[in-house]
């Protein structure tokens, strides 16, 4: 009599073990669920896809600024780098983008010497504000496109608290 009780005791206690567990990985799921939405960079947007002469940029959670764009037509996320001298996009998106091949050449970037070429003459878009005649430099690694200073030259850019301004400048 004493074994099965014994028995049904560790069956018991296996159980509620195991709901307990159940218990906290779900509570763990949820919590990293909750930290890793909001880790991800905020991407400011034009609105309605038109054409527009300024757009606000907040600061993402990583302290960069990422703004939806694209490249001749094709939609591509940008950080903006002010210490990027180009637009510069992956290899796998220039494709994606129907870029022509470009003019082979080196860049230093933060990470090294990386091989890649130049395609000049393309459009880009940031936020609504295009801007025609660009070179993009076509190379980097990873997912993060690039918006340099030869896109943020031809616009008034204001870094304010947490917020980042590009404005189409006027001629």
């Amino acid at each position: 009599v004493e074994a099965e009780n014994f028995s049904v005791m560790n069956s018991r206690t296996s159980w509620r073990a195991i709901t307990v567990l159940f218990i906290w990985i779900a509570i763990f799921s949820v919590v990293y669920i909750f930290f890793d939405s909001q880790q991800k960079p905020k991407i400011a947007t034009g609105k309605d896809g038109g054409m527009f002469s300024k757009i606000v940029i907040p600061r993402s959670l990583d302290g960069h600024y990422y703004v939806r764009g694209s490249v001749n037509g094709y939609p591509i996320d940008f950080m903006v780098d002010t210490g990027a001298s180009v637009v510069s996009i992956s290899r796998s998106l220039a494709k994606k983008a129907n870029l022509p091949k470009g003019v082979s050449a080196n860049f230093s970037t933060a990470g090294g010497v990386v091989m890649g070429e130049v395609v000049s003459d393309q459009t880009v878009e940031a936020g609504g504000i295009i801007v025609n005649g660009i070179s993009i430099s076509v190379g980097i690694q990873g997912n993060v496109s690039l918006l340099g200073q030869n896109f943020l030259r031809r616009v008034d850019v204001l870094q304010s608290n947490d917020t980042m301004t590009l404005q189409l400048r006027m001629q």
